[in-house]
């Protein structure tokens, strides 16, 4: 249940707190006065579209706020449970800003959600029901989802059922045509395939590669310096260069020098051992710098292989990647393309059978589906006939017709629903689009949210002006089928009929004003004589002093009150 609408620099409203209470709440007033942006904060918290229309003019953002209580909403503390949010005292906070470019950040509990997390927890809180059902109830394209929104936990498994089958075989359908598509023009690719791999095949390349005659190219380019270094760095070190001694038989000759005084000072050994090590060291490197000088072979003539073996690696990088590695991972996909288009009739094949047994699986899930639709469309018939009934329409005939033709697969199986309706006794049935007056399309709208009703329990609704058209006699059976409808839930409602106004259990007033010459507007519950004088204006008494406006507006609240009375609600709360 919604408790309380917190909303803030959102249209005309600058700031406003507006609590909520259970049973039939009504939201009365003027033409323009600010109803419908009330019933805008609340779509916008249940995650309805946001607009930077929607921020007061001169703020940088809106931002709306909706506290509900989840006392008895199972559904709902176990969605928030599975989203890892949580709660604390059966209280759910839903809030939602909305920047001057339109965007809007949604929150619950203070966590940051996405809108779809968003509206599918909204769906478990509240539904709103505007004028906008009513031109959705005039197009038969609609009337599938109408019905099927009445089927029950069996009827709605078996439509998920067949949803998942029809989007398996469309998944299938639109992976064939794409192969036979492919198909059109394999030939053509194969052949640039083919080429691509002989390519590759020829250039033979290997992984590190590159990295190898780089280093080798770099070397035969400085072959004579190289060689030139490492005979003489030997040289010096074994045999000299005929001007000077070599080094080694010098620091042999100061090892020989030092040993005739080791014993003497530990200093004059320490010393004698680094020498002596470092002729051994020097000797090593003498004799790694002759192997090396003696086992390099770097021919010039090599350096043209190389090369040449260089402008084929850049050659293959240049077509098919930036290094090696990525040619090699472009050859592996040219084979498995070429293994695929050779085998793409095999692939055709299975897919077809694969595609027609889905088929044949969506269509025997269809038809059960139809079967189940058929018998909903049966039930749902007679549950709104007397419905309308109870809405002042008695000799009403409601027909739900069912077309099923294999021919027109959908999401939602093979079947076409048409509502037809015979308003009046002697009257042939005909599309409810072409004979359906304003006051007719409310009451049967109303027809099917009570019968909704008895299956969803979502324990807030809204009704945004959907007392279009009705008047009279109708008008008072609307208002007592809307208390039917609060006496076990929440039901918000913005109306101008005096007959709705006065079954309320809570009446609140939404008047226009202005102030330091902004344009504001504020919600105001009434009280006992505030809201006889409210039902008297809505009655068409404008003038305070008119005595038997106000003596008839308290008649009409003192009958509405002995209803209500009656047809207690359901947990006593209203």
């Amino acid at each position: 249940m919604l408790q309380q609408l917190l909303i803030r620099n959102f249209a005309l409203i600058e700031e406003m707190v507006i609590p909520f209470h259970p049973g039939l709440t009504v939201l009365s007033g003027e033409t323009g006065a600010g109803k419908s942006i009330v019933v805008d904060a609340v779509s916008l918290v249940l995650g309805g579209k946001a607009d930077r229309d929607m921020v007061r003019r001169g703020c940088d953002k809106a931002y709306v706020e909706g506290t509900f209580t989840t006392v008895n909403q199972p559904a709902v503390c176990a969605f928030l449970q599975q989203e890892g949010m949580e709660q604390e005292d059966d209280i759910l906070v839903i809030s939602r800003d909305i920047n001057h470019n339109g965007r809007s950040t949604c929150r619950v509990n203070g966590t940051l959600v996405n809108l779809q997390i968003l509206k599918a927890l909204a769906s478990l809180l509240m539904e709103i029901h505007g004028q906008h059902e009513h031109q959705a109830l005039l197009s038969d394209e609609n009337h599938i989802q109408f019905l099927d929104s009445l089927g029950d936990e069996g009827y709605i498994q078996a439509l998920t059922q067949t949803n998942d089958l029809y989007h398996t075989y469309r998944q299938q359908q639109r992976e064939y045509d794409a192969l036979q598509k492919e198909n059109e023009y394999r030939q053509e690719r194969l052949d640039r395939l083919y080429r691509q791999k002989k390519e590759l095949d020829q250039a033979n390349l290997q992984d590190g590669e590159e990295e190898e005659l780089i280093k080798s190219r770099d070397l035969l380019r400085n072959s004579d310096k190289i060689n030139r270094a490492l005979k003489s760095a030997a040289s010096l070190l074994s045999e000299g260069d005929g001007q000077q001694d070599a080094a080694l038989p010098l620091v042999k000759q100061a090892v020989q020098a030092m040993q005739e005084i080791t014993g003497i000072q530990a200093e004059f050994d320490e010393l004698t051992q680094k020498m002596d090590g470092l002729y051994f060291e020097l000797e090593d490197i003498a004799y790694s710098l002759q192997k090396r000088h003696h086992a390099l072979d770097l021919d010039g003539s090599q350096l043209d292989d190389v090369e040449a073996r260089l402008d084929v690696i850049k050659r293959m990088e240049k077509k098919y990647g930036t290094s090696i590695s990525e040619v090699l991972r472009h050859q592996q996909k040219v084979e498995t393309e070429i293994a695929k288009y050779e085998n793409l009739d095999d692939q055709i094949e299975q897919l077809k059978l694969l595609s027609e047994k889905s088929m044949g699986d969506y269509l025997r899930q269809a038809k059960n589906l139809s079967a189940l639709r058929y018998e909903l469309a049966q039930a749902t018939q007679k549950k709104i006939e007397k419905e309308l009934s109870q809405l002042n329409m008695p000799a009403a005939r409601f027909y739900i017709q069912i077309d099923s033709d294999e021919n027109q697969a959908s999401s939602r199986g093979i079947d076409k629903v048409a509502f037809y309706i015979a308003a009046n006794k002697g009257e042939e049935k005909k599309p409810l689009s072409k004979t359906a007056s304003g006051g007719e399309l409310s009451r049967i709208m109303l027809a099917i949210k009570s019968v909704s009703s008895e299956r969803t329990m979502v324990p807030s609704m809204v009704f945004d002006e959907v007392d279009a058209g009705i008047s009279g006699r109708t008008a008072t059976v609307v208002a007592e089928k809307m208390w039917d409808i609060a006496r076990y839930r929440q039901v918000i409602c913005v109306t101008h009929l005096q007959q709705i106004a006065v079954m309320a259990s809570s009446h609140a007033l939404v008047r226009k004003y202005e102030d330091m010459e902004r344009t504001k507007t504020e919600v105001q519950y009434l009280d006992g004589d505030g809201r006889a004088q409210e039902i008297a204006r809505l009655l068409g008494e404008t003038r305070k002093s008119d005595v038997s406006g106000y003596q008839h507006a308290v008649s009409l609240l003192r009958d509405a009150e002995a209803y209500r009375l009656q047809h207690p609600a359901n947990d006593g709360d209203a």
